[in-house]
């Protein structure tokens, strides 16, 4: 694996302490603790833990299906475990759906969809995609694409302006923002979905980690992909060193949502059938690192960055970064 462009064009986390970046986001802090407050309405008070009546609690890796497990930590009420056989983690429990519809109507969805709006985001992300499509034109001509987890619709908003694509989420609120906008978004299950075309890409960004049956979705999308076609992943990298050092403190454990983490190695397994093409790390999280260093808060301290004890290029250099983006042909 190799560091992304990406670290020196869209990460600010070797260069600004979170403090800083929080006033450069401004209302990034109170999306954060409105999420926050939304998080823990799933959990019973009694006992600090996730409501029994409102989950289904997994009986086997959802990567492997190995039985051969053991447990973690629990974050935001829920228990996470470690698979012995594939080292996915991943969370025992996971809402029930037809109880809670957090798919549909969660407040968290509300609060992403929020920050995608803030104007600094959406240059970043723009900047964002256009590095990974310079990328991925080394390997394709890209002119169809289907994105699933199109939130309001940034990734949307900029590909329509070259490309023919139609998106998804599940989420009705940020659903209908991009539908008004004018683009094509569905809502059906990923694992039963189906098109009447074939499209020369599919794209993830960070939402691999929010599918409850990634092995059904997977098999069942791949229907749709031209052969030679090219499947796009950008993940939260369960092998990063944020996740390693900071553990169930690192922001890649949100109990209810992120149900599984994955790291290179646990998607190429999930990605079986395909070549991988390339695969990029960014985003060192010098100053969460750095915060949790110095016995701050890692999420809103202002400690300096460590930059001359933990180099962000190294970091990222290694496939440690918090963010993989991977590219996969179908074969």
């Amino acid at each position: 694996m190799q560091r992304s462009l990406l670290d020196e064009v869209y990460s600010l986390s070797g260069k600004l302490t979170r403090r800083e970046m929080l006033e450069k986001f401004k209302g990034d802090e109170k999306l954060s603790h409105k999420l926050t407050q939304a998080l823990y309405s799933y959990l019973n008070f009694y006992t600090n833990r996730v409501r029994e009546d409102y989950i289904i609690k997994r009986k086997e890796c959802p990567l492997c299906d190995s039985k051969d497990f053991h447990f973690l930590f629990i974050k935001h009420g829920f228990d996470h475990m470690l698979c012995n056989n594939c080292d996915m983690i991943f969370t025992l429990q996971i809402l029930d759906n037809e109880k809670v519809r957090h798919l549909e109507e969660g407040e968290e969805g509300d609060s992403y969809g929020q920050y995608k709006t803030l104007p600094v985001v959406n240059e970043l992300d723009r900047k964002k995609f256009e590095i990974v499509f310079e990328q991925l034109s080394k390997y394709t001509s890209v002119k169809s694409i289907f994105d699933f987890g199109s939130q309001v619709g940034t990734f949307l908003d900029w590909a329509s302006e070259k490309y023919a694509i139609v998106g998804h989420e599940y989420h009705q609120p940020l659903r209908e923002i991009a539908q008004k906008k004018g683009h094509t978004v569905l809502s059906d299950g990923l694992d039963e979905i189906s098109f009447e075309q074939e499209f020369d890409l599919i794209t993830c960004w960070d939402y691999i980690d929010h599918v409850l049956n990634p092995k059904q979705a997977i098999k069942n999308l791949s229907k749709y992909l031209k052969r030679g076609g090219l499947f796009f992943f950008a993940i939260n990298n369960r092998d990063s060193l944020s996740v390693r050092m900071l553990h169930e403190h690192s922001p890649i454990f949100i109990g209810p949502h992120h149900t599984m983490h994955y790291g290179i190695n646990q998607l190429q397994r999930l990605m079986s059938g395909y070549e991988l093409l390339h695969s990029e790390s960014y985003v060192s999280e010098l100053n969460w690192l750095s915060n949790w260093l110095n016995f701050k808060n890692p999420e809103v301290g202002d400690a300096n960055l460590m930059g001359e004890l933990l180099d962000p290029a190294k970091i990222c250099e290694l496939g440690m970064g918090f963010k993989v983006n991977a590219i996969f042909r179908k074969l």
